[in-house]
């Protein structure tokens, strides 16, 4: 059961914490290992419809807590620009909730790292193909299955 936030001036939208998901340059992704402790690291991601791609190797710790428990959570923070003088900090924030999982189906695994080449080298899309292609089988690409977002703004 999911608490209320306690800041509820500071709520926004789930179009606007969308668009601060895609602002943001990485998210951390959460995940709890099977000996019951929490493991969060920063990966590169791609949100399309109700789904956060991000690329990753085929093992290692964030795989095996997803295959003990696909529960997992994502933050993401667009913007935190400190402001001394009023001891605050102005930010835009979200957090997803999800099931992970890692793609086995080559056709969509190619679509999800065509979309991560376009958001994070833009300028190489003509050539996105000749890099993907010969790392296809030896790269792991997690989709996680979006089943709540919040986000939350502190501005003036």
């Amino acid at each position: 059961m999911r608490k209320e936030m306690r800041r509820k001036d500071r709520l926004v939208t789930e179009d606007i914490a969308r668009e601060i998901m895609q602002k943001s340059e990485y998210g951390m992704l959460c995940t709890v290992g099977s000996d019951g402790y929490p493991y969060a690291i920063a990966v590169s991601h791609v949100v399309h419809e109700n789904y956060i791609y991000f690329h990753c190797a085929l093992e290692g710790r964030k795989l095996e807590n997803i295959k003990d428990n696909p529960k997992v959570s994502m933050s993401f923070v667009s913007k935190a620009d400190v402001e001394q003088e009023h001891y605050t900090v102005r930010f835009e924030s979200a957090v997803t909730e999800g099931m992970a999982k890692m793609i086995e189906d080559e056709d969509e695994k190619l679509f999800a790292l065509k979309l991560i080449c376009q958001r994070y080298s833009p300028d190489m899309l003509e050539n996105h193909l000749d890099y993907i292609q010969p790392r296809l089988k030896r790269t792991g690409v997690c989709r996680i299955d979006i089943e709540h977002i919040s986000g939350k703004v502190n501005s003036r």
